[in-house]
C-alpha cells in the first residue's frame, strides 16, 4: 500500500510539475512582451472603459508615462502605450491568462484583437488566433 500511495504521488508530481513551470508569468515573458513595444506613447488611456467582451476596465496611465496597469473582469490588467497602439496583458495570480492589441477608432473608442495564453505545454505568450475587442470610454 505504501508503495501504491508513493507511485501515485510521484505520478502526481510529475505530472503537474512541468505545467507550472511552463505556464508564461507576467513578470517574464509578460515584462519581455511589453518591454518590446519600444515607441513612446502618443495616447492616454487612463479612466474606465467598457467592453463587451470583458465588461468594464479600469486602466490607470500616469500623464507622460507608457506604463498602464489596472483591473477588470476579475484579472489585473498590466500594459504599455507604444506610440498610438495599447498593449494589455490579462493576468491571474502572476500567470498570462489573455493578451491584447488596440489602437484608436474615433474619439474615446479602441478596436483590435485579444488572444489567450498559449497551453501549458507549448511555449510563448499568446496564441496566433484572435478574437475581435472593442473599448469605449465613459
Amino acid at each position: 500500500m505504501k508503495q501504491l500511495t508513493f507511485a501515485l504521488a510521484l505520478l502526481l508530481l510529475c505530472i503537474s510539475y512541468p505545467t507550472s513551470i511552463a505556464a508564461a508569468k507576467v513578470e517574464v515573458e509578460g515584462k519581455a512582451w511589453l518591454d518590446s513595444q519600444k515607441a513612446p506613447p502618443e495616447i492616454n488611456v487612463n479612466g474606465t472603459w467598457n467592453s463587451e467582451e470583458w465588461g468594464d476596465l479600469h486602466l490607470i496611465q500616469p500623464e507622460g508615462s507608457r506604463d498602464v496597469s489596472g483591473n477588470g473582469d476579475g484579472y489585473k490588467i498590466v500594459g504599455v502605450a507604444s506610440g498610438k497602439r495599447l498593449f494589455l496583458l490579462f493576468a491571474e495570480n502572476h500567470t498570462v491568462e489573455y493578451c491584447a492589441t488596440l489602437s484608436p477608432n474615433g474619439e474615446n473608442r479602441m478596436i483590435g484583437t485579444y488572444s489567450n495564453r498559449k497551453s501549458r505545454l507549448h511555449s510563448g505568450l499568446c496564441q496566433e488566433k484572435n478574437r475581435p475587442m472593442n473599448m469605449k470610454k465613459q
